[in-house]
């Protein structure tokens, strides 16, 4: 029998010490397959040890597949497959990328911003505003009253009390639903990647916004369709284009925006909206409409969502709390059909089971006291505030001539365009969104926001108000507006 050395000052246990030289030996061929080892109480008197110690580190080995029992009470060494040998094009990793459905792009580094800069870039709610304590006392409500359904499998469809809530809270945007019309999701990303999983089929195309959310054109992707790009104006779709689209390509789906749209932060008018659905109604095209900053109208009348225009049922309205409360609870929804929405969650149930209900019965504790609302207020007056603060300072600093900005009438964000730099050539977005981090400015290049196909018209970038402050909205568009003329004659 070879040596074994037990530290007894070591914190492993003994047993595993036994175990792990053992395999190591097995491992390097020094005990080979059939081999048998010592008997339980000679090895435990050799090393000076309870037999049970012994006993533990060969059912370890036997659990690790090194070793196994045999009639008589003795343990020998298993008989193990070989591994296949490497072939000269092998890698030493398993290729993962020559296995996956679609090839995917290697993740972009996220840049951290320094001291000092400014970071237009996050669109999640400010956690300075967040009512945390709010969130504590909702969560021991929330289990105080039903703990032992909560920590139970959930229904697929979500906490019944606040589905019920968000119906009648769509019912007062116009549009009158049921809670069987409301289906509870992870998260608004969640949300459209069961409907994506429930509606197309690969080589399916979807209208997207072009520029528009490019974290949808990358889940279109990942199911096997195809987004397809139809351009962005002022007052939301190119209605003319879209036409062609549906004429020409057949989609399944069209995916929208219409509030305060990620990322130029366009809302659409009322006529808009009823020459959209009019024209999916004609040819039956579905609407999945991203309601993601619903709540969050700062000037002019509010305008309904498409779901309050629907007489056919063929909008799927997504919605979220994570751009409100807290990101990290993802919860969102889904208001559509009921017979779509039991589809959604019969998908579900083969994902995971129906998700978290300790999370949803929490954000309905805070929306059955009021305290969503007051929160919402309070939300809304500060980001009033940082949006006006946001569209005076680019009207003030953002002056060149090519350089446009969007005028948001809610939400959180603003799309800059810059046509030229100096020289009067075509703009270089990569060198902008440099020289503006050279400047202690972070913002969201927008080359991204355009799917496959698509050229950007030059360069443009998103601001973001979710967790900027109005003092520093001002120090960084005067910064923008300095690396804008720096770059023209």
């Amino acid at each position: 029998m070879l040596l074994l050395t037990l530290d007894r000052s070591h914190p492993e246990p003994l047993y595993l010490q036994i175990a792990q030289q053992l395999a190591a030996r097995i491992e390097s061929g020094a005990l080979g397959p059939g081999e048998v080892l010592s008997p339980t109480r000679l090895l435990a008197q050799r090393l000076g040890v309870n037999r049970s110690t012994v006993c533990r580190a060969y059912a370890q080995l036997q659990a690790s597949g090194h070793a196994e029992s045999h009639t008589g009470g003795y343990t020998r060494v298993r008989e193990r497959a070989a591994s296949a040998a490497p072939t000269p094009a092998a890698a030493t990793a398993f290729d993962w990328q020559a296995h996956l459905r679609s090839p995917m792009p290697a993740p972009q580094p996220v840049q951290v911003a320094g001291d000092g800069d400014i970071d237009f870039r996050p669109l999640a709610p400010d956690p300075r505003l967040a009512p945390m304590q709010a969130l504590r006392r909702a969560m021991k409500l929330a289990l105080a009253d039903d703990a032992a359904s909560l920590l139970d499998y959930p229904d697929p469809l979500g906490h019944a009390p606040l589905r019920h809530w968000i119906a009648e809270r769509m019912a007062r945007l116009g549009a009158p639903l049921g809670a069987d019309s409301v289906l509870l999701c992870n998260g608004a990303q969640h949300g459209l990647d069961l409907v994506f999983r429930t509606l197309l089929a690969p080589g399916a195309n979807v209208v997207v916004e072009a520029p528009g959310y490019a974290c949808t054109q990358a889940l279109i992707a990942q199911h096997g369709a195809k987004a397809i790009g139809v351009p962005m104006r002022d007052d939301g779709l190119d209605l003319a284009a879209l036409a062609n689209v549906i004429a020409q390509q057949r989609p399944a789906a069209l995916y929208t925006m219409p509030n305060f749209q990620n990322p130029t932060g366009i809302t659409t008018p009322i006529a808009h909206r009823e020459q959209l659905m009019r024209l999916c109604e004609a040819h039956a095209l579905p609407i999945i409409e991203d309601g993601f900053a619903e709540d969050m109208k700062y000037f002019g009348r509010a305008v309904p969502p498409l779901k309050a225009l629907d007489r056919q049922g063929l909008v799927i309205h997504v919605g979220t709390f994570s751009k409100l409360l807290f990101p990290g609870l993802r919860v969102g929804w889904i208001a559509a059909s009921p017979t779509l929405i039991a589809a959604l969650a019969a998908t579900r149930s083969t994902a995971d089971l129906g998700g978290s209900a300790l999370p949803a019965a929490a954000l309905w504790q805070l929306c059955a006291n009021g305290e969503f609302d007051r929160h919402l207020r309070r939300l809304h007056t500060e980001c009033r505030r940082r949006m006006q603060r946001l569209i005076r300072a680019t009207r003030t600093w953002l002056t060149s001539e090519g350089v446009r900005c969007s005028v948001p009438q809610g939400g959180y964000v603003c799309w800059v365009e810059a046509d030229r730099n100096r020289g009067g050539a075509p703009a270089d977005e990569a060198a902008l969104i440099a020289a503006l981090a050279a400047a202690g400015v972070r913002v969201t290049p927008g080359a991204g926001s355009y799917p496959a196909g698509h050229t950007p018209p030059g360069a443009a970038f998103r601001l973001s108000i979710a967790q900027v402050d109005e003092a520093a909205i001002e120090r960084g568009v005067q910064r923008i507006g300095e690396v804008l003329r720096s770059l023209r004659p």
